[in-house]
């Protein structure tokens, strides 16, 4: 755990936001809420909880945070990745379930907890197959009214999302849930890296699908500060009774700009130097990828014993770019006074910040590179001298090799 501590003078026109713990605070998501709370005046001290949700765990380490911090605001971005191996779902559905119980259970002993705002996700609504167009927060999700089947990721999200609603109200907690849809930004690495891989190995010059639905995408500042106004907002309830009403409630958020999904990955690659026209990707027919993806599952499925699913070919990750998936904001726009752009830094996501994003991985990847080819490079009293030249020579053709995706 660590701790910062705001500067700047409180305002008192408005909600004090006082300490704020932002588990997950090291992550994508959460380092970007971190920094919006640093210029927030009424905030006056974050403290940030974060580890890997898939290798280390710290029986206890909840209370022991939240005895020494004593939040008065709780922003939870926890997550594990979506789209992951069968293997990993207990861990996807004890961050997103049982770390939600933890952390509102002991929030309630510590008594100095009053907001408390859960990452949730836009496509908890998504089940198997079928499309949905600028659906708003009343659709029913794979945890309500009753559970359903869907990716293993967005079920745990839906069951937390609902556990966090229904939290509302007892021990004096107010909470709300945060429905993002596939975000991009700085940090970004795990829409990056499989977005280059698939340059790299040519998969962009095929697309799944006719590329005619439209898909929502949302840029990170925007769900980081639509967590900061959540919070505000439901502290102001606490004393205004003519505050819109807040908790108890989910926001959608994307960057209610709707678009085709070649056309923003191909953003991504034009950016990194490919010139492929887009008319001589090759499209496959929708009911070919679906056939695709079920035995690329099912292959995967019975080859591993029922540990791993593909790379590429998820099921899941398929229809959302076959069929059209988009998500009203309205509600997030009238109760929180949400507007894209407003306070990011630019009021549009251009292709330079683009570039900045791909140019800032590919400073970390080669970094890490040139590390690893040092410590090869160290082993020279314990390996003969032609041996290491051989391993050192290859390593660096295949880093050189790598890292040409993002010249």
């Amino acid at each position: 755990m660590s701790s910062v501590t705001s500067l700047e003078t409180h305002d008192s026109t408005g909600p004090h936001l006082g300490t704020v713990l932002v588990v997950g605070g090291c992550g994508f998501l959460g380092h970007h809420v971190v920094k919006f709370l640093l210029d927030e005046p009424s905030c006056t001290s974050v403290a940030v909880m974060s580890r890997r949700p898939t290798t280390k765990h710290f029986p206890g380490q909840v209370r022991l945070v939240l005895e020494q911090v004593k939040p008065h605001v709780i922003i939870n971005t926890a997550s594990p990745h979506a789209y992951i191996d069968h293997s990993l779902v207990p861990q996807t559905f004890r961050v997103n379930i049982e770390g939600n119980q933890n952390l509102l259970e002991v929030a309630a002993e510590v008594g100095t907890v009053k907001a408390y705002v859960y990452t949730s996700s836009g496509p908890i609504i998504a089940g198997t197959g079928g499309a949905y167009d600028h659906a708003d927060e009343n659709y029913p999700t794979l945890a309500v009214p009753v559970i359903r089947k869907g990716d293993p990721y967005h079920v745990a999200k839906a069951i937390g999302d609902k556990l966090v609603l229904e939290a509302n109200g007892k021990n004096g907690i107010r909470t709300c849930t945060v429905r993002p849809t596939a975000l991009y930004g700085e940090g970004d690495f795990q829409n990056v890296v499989p977005t280059m891989q698939a340059l790299e190995d040519g998969n962009h010059k095929i697309w799944m699908g006719y590329n005619d639905i439209f898909m929502d995408v949302v840029y990170v500042g925007h769900v980081a500060r639509l967590e900061l106004l959540a919070a505000k907002a439901l502290l102001a309830g606490i004393t205004d009774p003519t505050a819109p009403k807040v908790d108890g409630e989910a926001f959608n958020i994307t960057d209610d700009q709707p678009a085709y999904p070649l056309n923003f990955f191909r953003k991504y690659w034009a950016i990194a130097g490919d010139k492929t026209p887009l008319s001589s990707v090759w499209l496959i027919p929708p009911p070919v990828v679906m056939f695709l993806a079920n035995s690329a599952e099912f292959i995967t499925w019975a080859m591993s014993w029922g540990k791993k699913r593909p790379k590429l070919l998820i099921k899941e990750r398929m229809e959302f770019i076959l069929y059209t998936r988009t998500y009203s904001i309205k509600k997030a726009r009238e109760r929180l006074g949400f507007k894209p752009w407003e306070k990011q830094p630019k009021e549009d996501f251009s292709s330079e910040e683009l570039r900045r994003i791909i140019d800032g991985f590919a400073t970390v990847f080669e970094q890490h590179n040139h590390d690893e080819i040092q410590t090869i490079l160290n082993l020279h009293d314990k390996i003969d001298s032609k041996t290491l030249k051989t391993i050192a020579t290859k390593f660096f053709k295949e880093s050189e090799k790598q890292s040409d995706i993002f010249k």
